[in-house]
């Protein structure tokens, strides 16, 4: 029995031992848990239950220069309700499901209110386990009951003010999730040179790829948990705000820039003409006011801003590249404006060059067969001066920068191409110096034309076409962008003297007569390009219309273009075409921005007798004037001496330059119309 005893305390000892040493392995063990592998443990559990997740900054936005806003980030929002006990008690939901339900059905007709209901009820059902058959993971309905997506705003505000969900997140269940999105308060208008971004490709196109690190801001970041299957919150007290975006303020003007669009449009439309691109430039800054790019769609047979024709079309200009053949001729001086030079038709090597009017014009002076686009009027001058000499017509091209892209922030602006007699990689051959003079065997963007005739209109500067203002955050600038000047002097004055004036030769004697009538002056140069010349065996001959001109003539504020590639029917010239929509957006500027500038000086303080010393004679003119009651001729006067006949007939005056009256908008001889305006332009 002893032996019996011993045995059963040795065994229960060593039962006790086993027990104790397990109990302090596992303290052992506990202890290593908690003390060393704690950390790495507690990481585990928590990567895996808690995510860190990027805040997307709200991106700036894009203002035109009167303040308008073209493309703005609006917050969207996405509401989800948590449906599970633990946050929305049981009697809260018995008591205000119906009017839960009531108040989503006048929102969201979509569901009746008893549709609603009964989803609320059933996502509510497979949290607490009462639906066992449904095939939705317990618990995933009950967390994630989504109520609406994409929604702005006003309507979160009305949906927080609903039964349950206004007792907010904790108790109410309200999961609002907010996304960013861009949204174009204009949209088409501009729609290519504004561009966008795409963060999922990281490509931009237009400002917004341009000036994207100004724009996107700094992202945050956020911790969220996961609640259920795949249901994450976010942990509100745990989050890096993101740093919003900055503005841009752009040179474009909306005024213009609308009718500018609906002009080209129009114009687009009436011609059939494939596509088209038209441009506004401040003349001083280079600021672009106004620029479209259209487009015809095969799809719906309307216009669209698909391509940005203005940067990324390098083509032949035609006849408004006589421009820079006239400046290279006066620059080399062996003739001026006055030479004769001959029309008609002309042999150059192999191939026959003509005139639209195949006759010819005569032998006229140089400075009238610009103002006719004679192609062999200038052909000829051009070979006169640099036949023996073909680099330096080049070399002049290249002094005006025609060669050289403008460098501009917007991406894709195609290089110019100007061959070179000396390159042998430019494929220069026996006709290529008759051909270029013309528009030919040239390559350039419409905006690298307009920023050359822009460069004529401000007396030999060439600018740096500009899209940007100012940068912005939070209201204040905190950049302002300068002009920049890329050549200080493309020709001498003398030259750029009588290139103007054979340029105001082209509105009032030649191919842009349509525009003489305007009431303030207009210098430019039509184009009218045969786009497939080298193809042979033609059903139909294609053609790039144009017009670049500048306004007013005598004082230069804006330099617009208009090119129309491809009309289809009779009226194909740059001149017949192009020039009504150039006429129509500056109109439009000469109306809202140059009018009040021109308008005549405050005259209250102005008596007859310190007019003119002949008072008489005046008298005599308006008391004529009102017998015949009809408009008195003014042309010759003074401006003071006009302005003192036509307002005491009832006019209002408009004075457009300085001196002497040289035209008056309402012809001499018409009947008088009291309270009319006239224009009167002096020089």
């Amino acid at each position: 029995m002893e032996e019996f005893k011993k045995n059963m305390k040795w065994r229960v000892n060593l039962v006790y031992i086993g027990i104790l040493l397990v109990a302090l392995t596992i303290m052992i063990r506990t202890a290593l848990l908690i003390f060393v592998e704690g950390d790495k443990w507690r990481n585990r559990a928590e990567n895996k239950t808690t995510r860190s997740v990027e805040v997307e900054a709200k991106r700036g936005n894009i203002y035109s220069s009167d303040g308008s806003i073209l493309v703005m980030t609006m917050p969207i929002f996405t509401v989800r309700m948590d449906l599970h006990h633990s946050v929305v008690p049981q009697d809260t939901f018995n008591f205000y499901v119906r009017a839960l339900s009531d108040s989503l059905a006048k929102m969201y007709p979509q569901r009746s209110s008893n549709e609603w209901q009964k989803s609320l009820t059933e996502a509510r059902s497979k949290d607490l386990g009462i639906n066992p058959d449904t095939k939705i993971s317990r618990g995933r309905g009950a967390r994630d009951f989504l109520i609406a997506r994409n929604i702005r705003y006003a309507d979160l505000k009305r949906l927080q003010a609903f039964p349950i969900l206004n007792k907010g997140r904790n108790r109410g269940g309200l999961v609002v999730e907010e996304t960013n999105r861009r949204i174009r308060l204009h949209d088409p208008l501009a729609g290519r040179t504004i561009g966008y971004f795409n963060r999922e490709s990281n490509v931009g196109v237009g400002l917004e790829g341009a000036y994207n690190d100004i724009l996107k801001g700094h992202s945050g970041k956020r911790v969220e948990r996961k609640v259920a299957n795949n249901v994450w919150r976010p942990v509100f007290n745990n989050q890096q705000e993101p740093e919003n975006g900055k503005d841009i303020v752009t040179t474009i003007d909306m005024r213009v820039q609308d009718v500018a669009h609906d002009a080209l449009r129009r114009n687009l439309q009436r011609t059939n003409a494939s596509h088209g691109t038209a441009i506004l430039m401040e003349v001083s800054t280079g600021k672009i006011r106004a620029i479209v790019n259209l487009k015809l769609s095969e799809k719906d047979n309307t216009y669209h801003e698909v391509e940005n024709f203005a940067i990324n079309e390098s083509v032949e200009p035609g006849s408004t590249f006589k421009l820079a053949s006239l400046i290279a001729i006066l620059e080399e001086g062996k003739m001026d404006t006055g030479t004769l030079v001959k029309t008609g038709r002309m042999q150059v090597g192999n191939r026959r060059l003509r005139d639209t009017r195949e006759e010819g014009y005569g032998e006229v002076s140089l400075k009238h067969a610009f103002e006719l686009s004679s192609n062999v009027g200038m052909a000829y001058a051009v070979r006169e001066t640099f036949s023996k000499n073909e680099k330096k017509f080049t070399d002049y091209l290249y002094k005006m920068r025609l060669n050289q892209p403008l460098g501009l922030e917007i991406a894709g602006e195609r290089n110019p191409v100007i061959k070179n007699p000396k390159d042998h990689k430019s494929e220069w051959w026996g006709t290529s110096l008759a051909w270029m003079s013309m528009g030919y065997e040239v390559l350039i963007t419409p905006l690298q034309q307009l920023a050359f005739y822009n460069a004529v209109a401000n007396n030999g500067r060439m600018m740096k076409p500009m899209f940007v203002e100012e940068i912005r955050s939070g209201g204040q600038v905190v950049r302002r962008f300068d002009p920049i000047v890329l050549e200080s002097r493309i020709a001498s004055d003398r030259t750029l003297r009588k290139v103007r004036e054979c340029l105001e030769g082209v509105v009032q004697n030649g191919t842009a007569r349509s525009l003489s009538k305007s009431p303030y002056r207009i210098a430019g140069k039509t184009g009218t390009a045969q786009i497939n010349y080298s193809e042979r065996g033609l059903e139909r001959t294609r053609h790039r219309a144009s017009f670049i001109g500048y306004f007013p003539a005598d004082n230069p504020q804006y330099t617009c273009l208009v090119v129309m590639s491809n009309p289809s029917g009779i009226r194909v010239h740059g001149g017949e075409i192009a020039a009504p929509v150039f006429k129509e957006i500056a109109d439009k500027v000469y109306a809202t921005h140059l009018n009040m500038e021109m308008e005549l000086p405050d005259l209250e303080d102005f008596q007859p007798l310190q007019l003119t010393k002949n008072t008489d004679k005046l008298d005599e003119i308006k008391k004529s004037a009102r017998s015949s009651k009809r408009v008195p001729n003014v042309k010759g006067m003074t401006a003071r001496d006009a302005v003192y006949v036509l307002e005491s007939l009832g006019y209002k005056v408009i004075l457009n330059g300085r001196g002497i009256v040289r035209e008056q908008s309402v012809d001499a001889g018409t009947t008088i119309i009291s309270g009319q305006q006239i224009w009167l332009r002096l020089s």
